[in-house]
């Protein structure tokens, strides 16, 4: 560290300090490219395996990392980085781009899902878009699905059941129920 004396400009970094941010900024791209691979499989992300794959010692500066990385993938990708659980620190990318009215994936028939019971009962539960609860004294065993953290923050309910409408040719108030729980939800 330097001393600053008088007519000293304190806004030029010293050699140490312009290396110590350009590391810290290698460590910013190191996560953005981290956090894209974990989100190309819809893992959801630790704060532990940031620290250990990434940041390492420079834990000093993680929230600086983060905070860093955070405005890279929103200014660069349109992703922003969203803590699911406080308590154990897991994290996730939402797209926040705005949706393109009336773009939507090709009509042909695809036989790429494979096992649908297993995309359902494991995929979307491991990558956080359904939550899965037991029903008690069912026999065989019957699970109750909801949506999961990263389909609360990834979308709306409305939005689906419009979606879905519009693929139907019929009106949301087609599906009562389903169209009164997203006038109770914003």
């Amino acid at each position: 560290m330097r001393l600053m004396t008088d007519g000293e400009d304190d806004t030029i970094p010293t050699q140490v300090e312009r290396r110590s941010q350009d590391q810290v900024n290698q460590k910013v791209s190191e996560l953005v490219q981290f956090l894209l691979v974990k989100d190309q499989k819809k893992i959801p992300i630790k704060r532990a395996d940031m620290l250990k794959n990434i940041i390492r010692e420079y834990k000093d500066a993680y929230s600086e990392i983060v905070n860093k990385a955070g405005r890279t993938l929103q200014e660069v990708f349109g992703l922003q980085l969203v803590e699911i659980d406080t308590k154990r620190h897991i994290y996730i990318l939402i797209n926040n781009l705005p949706h393109a009215e009336g773009q939507y994936l090709c009509r042909k028939q695809h036989s790429v899902f494979g096992d649908v019971r297993k995309l359902v009962t494991e995929e979307f539960v491991r990558q956080k878009y359904l939550e899965t609860t037991p029903i008690p004294l069912t026999d065989p065993p019957e699970f109750k699905y909801q949506w999961g953290p990263r389909a609360e923050k990834e979308t709306s309910k409305k939005d689906v059941l419009n979606f879905v409408a519009k693929i139907q040719g019929k009106d949301p108030t087609f599906w009562a129920s389903q169209y009164s729980e997203t006038k109770a939800t914003p």
